[in-house]
């Protein structure tokens, strides 16, 4: 059973139930704060932070890699209709990401295999856009086209099996940018927020400062979703 489907039948068909009561347009704030806070959602995150937590402990166990920092967010949002076609495909929804922020030291291609071989022994599949061998060819080609373009850096994607999300390894020399998205207001149509964000300067200019590279395991996943009512 995927994250999304935690929530049980019973407790999702309560939740439509509840917030349909005010008709096919969208709920009211108080609605659907209150559902996004609701006990059965709750619990619905909770569970679904553990499983993606072992997902990425697995990854970040590769022996070259030394944890830093790790930055999470749980946010829910209120769908939006004119009345009558509906603008989202949900009256409520809510997902969480966790990223996890590693320094590593010496040869990146060698530490990323490790990091490829630890994913496959949990189990994770290997995206085919997003493979240890893009990796490889990145480094054969030593970062440039044909041309002497810089290349983008591809990253590591895997999917979970049996589940509805991905597992994303990132990766950069510590002099880059390093970049996240800001965490949002609360402001409507986003009715709940939790986040434990990182300040990356700080993170950059403190303990990552004695690592040559920096490396980001991620994933999220929708964990509850209210359909809108047929």
């Amino acid at each position: 059973m995927t994250a999304r489907h935690l929530v049980t039948s019973a407790t999702a068909a309560a939740l439509v139930l509840t917030l349909a009561a005010c008709g096919s347009d969208a709920p009211t704030r108080e609605e659907a704060s209150r559902e996004a806070q609701s006990a059965a959602v709750r619990q619905a995150s909770a569970s679904s932070a553990e499983q993606i937590s072992i997902l990425l402990s697995a990854v970040a166990r590769a022996s070259p890699l030394r944890p830093v920092a790790v930055a999470t967010r749980d946010i829910c949002h209120a769908g939006d209709t004119n009345g009558l076609w509906s603008h989202d495909e949900y009256r409520l929804s809510c997902g969480l990401t966790e990223i996890r922020y590693l320094g590593a030291d010496g040869d990146l291609l060698k530490v990323l295999r490790e990091v490829d071989r630890h994913a496959r022994a949990g189990g994770l599949v290997p995206s085919t856009e997003s493979a240890i061998e893009e990796v490889e060819s990145y480094y054969a080609a030593n970062g440039r086209t044909e041309d002497g373009l810089l290349l983008p850096l591809p990253g590591l994607g895997y999917l979970v099996p049996g589940q509805d999300w991905t597992v994303h390894v990132g990766w950069s020399r510590l002099g880059d940018p390093l970049s996240s998205k800001p965490v949002p207001d609360l402001t409507w149509p986003t009715v709940f927020v939790e986040a434990r964000p990182v300040d990356l300067d700080a993170l950059r200019d403190g303990p990552l400062r004695r690592h040559q590279h920096v490396v980001t395991i991620s994933s999220g996943t929708t964990y509850h979703e209210v359909p809108w009512p047929a």
